[in-house]
């Protein structure tokens, strides 16, 4: 199987902007693999991380276990559960690291426990270097499988306001599943097809929910009677309907466009 490549540039803002001399790309790293499958017979694994760039980068490893709250936010807490080595070190231009990952919780699962293992470069600004270095931060997903993997996943619930479908995925199982992709269909009085919308999904956790978002513009909206929705995980699709009330079709809320000051955000903000 070819391994996918995720690569984390370290992006330069200029002080050209404030009157400085001009900053340049610093550099980039990827990790090998972006996740990871550990069971009761594989407790242990490796992360292969490849300094692209043309100067020496420093890392920092760190783990958390990974939940969802009610409300289907991503929740990240410190754990020992996993064991990272070395959780530091610094990586010359065009090399390689690797860091050993050992699971040390409960063996014998009946729900899958998900954790991440965030790659964060630690900038170091050279003597009298004038540019400011913003480090990019990747999470590496840790998957520990139970003893036998349920998937069931359905569409608790669909409402429509300001422009958006809103679709609650319920994942009653006890492994995680990924939404790939969210399809809204409109169907008219006649029951004819009146629009298509499509949105990726996310990741919804073994016994948690997340809300999607579809757009729907307001002319669609108004030549639709019924909107059904497909949710697709892997080979599974899920489906749902909402009858339309006029009254539901809005304008999707404008924008305000973000204000510009001088303040100089730090490092990894």
């Amino acid at each position: 199987m070819k391994a996918t490549i995720v690569s984390a540039a370290i992006l330069i803002l200029s002080l050209a902007m404030l009157g400085g001399p001009p900053g340049a790309l610093a550099g980039s790293f990827k990790a090998i693999p972006v996740k990871f499958f550990l069971d009761a017979k594989t407790k242990t694994t490796v992360l292969k991380v490849t300094n692209e760039g043309d100067e020496d980068v420093n890392v920092e490893l760190e783990a958390f276990v990974w939940t969802m709250d009610e409300n289907g936010a991503d929740v990240y807490a410190p754990t020992k559960d996993l064991v990272l080595f070395p959780r530091q070190a610094s990586i010359a231009k065009k090399s390689e690291r690797v860091f050993r990952i050992g699971y040390e919780g409960e063996r014998t699962l009946s729900t899958e426990k998900t954790y991440r293992i965030f790659v964060q470069e630690m900038p170091v600004s050279k003597p009298g270097e004038m540019a400011v270095k913003f480090a990019m931060r990747m999470g590496l997903p840790v998957f520990i499988k139970p003893v036998r993997a349920i998937q069931e996943g359905a569409i608790e619930k669909m409402s429509l306001s300001e422009g958006t479908v809103k679709v609650k995925v319920k994942n009653s199982g006890n492994s995680h599943f990924i939404v790939t992709k969210l399809k809204a269909a409109g169907v008219d009085r006649t029951g004819g097809a009146s629009f298509t919308s499509e949105n990726a999904g996310w990741y919804v956790l073994a016994g948690a929910a997340r809300t999607f978002p579809v757009d729907v513009s307001r002319a669609d909206c108004l030549k639709s009677s019924v909107i059904n929705v497909e949710a697709t995980a892997g080979d599974s699709v899920t489906r749902g309907s909402l009858n339309v009330d006029k009254g539901m079709c809005q304008d999707k809320p404008k924008q305000e466009k973000p204000k510009m000051d001088n303040k100089q955000p730090g490092a990894g903000q």
